[in-house]
């Protein structure tokens, strides 16, 4: 069966506090999303990767594909959010058959074991996500107040990672038929909440961690220093 790869760059990254976006960051010589594509690409033989960015940005990351080896992974640009954005990169893939991992391009630090066992995951059931489980107690808030409403049972809860692997037909069809409303998902397991399709929930890893703030660029460069 083939397995495609989508990874959404098209992000500005505002959180981190940068002027660049953060996934054009250098970090050791190479820009953060290099580094994701190449453990992306370590991780799993794809028969094809292709890279959703900003329009403006398009000839800066075809130069550094090039630059580091990268040359045969796709470029397409993104849309007004993430969901958008991995929108065209399965558009860029056509409607073949098979499955995608869409992956965000500020986790470089994925393991070949959560991929590969992501994927298999998919291939048995249609559509497979990582997550970690949730240690500290969750509370749920007043979104008018902020005020206390109570505590959530943290064992029914799970913090969602990427890889998230699905077949390319199913995703497809969930973006046509929800229209402009699948663009406000935030996953793409979001997508299927409510059908009739089971995702299935793999173990992620607690390394697998998204470089959102200075504080998470700082863990990812001291666990590159000692080796990944």
């Amino acid at each position: 069966m083939n397995v495609f790869a989508v990874v959404p760059a098209a992000g500005k990254g505002k959180r981190l506090g940068s002027k660049t976006p953060k996934i054009y960051l250098p970090v050791f010589g190479k820009p953060l999303f290099i580094h994701t594509l190449q453990a992306l690409k370590k991780a799993y033989s794809f028969r094809r990767m292709v890279l959703v960015v900003d329009a403006r940005r398009l000839g800066m990351a075809r130069k550094e594909l090039v630059r580091h080896g990268l040359s045969g992974v796709w470029l397409t640009t993104g849309g007004a959010t993430r969901a958008e954005s991995v929108r065209n990169g399965l558009l860029a893939l056509g409607s073949g058959q098979g499955l995608v991992a869409v992956h965000d391009a500020a986790r470089p630090l994925v393991s070949r074991d959560v991929v590969r066992r992501t994927v298999e995951s998919a291939k048995k059931a249609g559509g497979a996500i990582c997550a970690i489980p949730i240690s500290s107690t969750v509370k749920r808030l007043d979104p008018r107040t902020g005020n206390l409403r109570g505590t959530e049972d943290r064992s029914r809860l799970a913090l969602a990672q990427t890889p998230q692997v699905f077949k390319l037909s199913l995703l497809l069809s969930r973006y046509q038929a929800l229209g402009k409303k699948a663009f406000r998902a935030t996953d793409e397991a979001a997508l299927f909440d409510g059908t009739r399709l089971r995702v299935r929930v793999v173990a992620g890893d607690e390394k697998n961690l998204k470089v959102t703030t200075k504080n998470d660029l700082e863990s990812l460069q001291r666990t590159l220093r000692n080796g990944g």
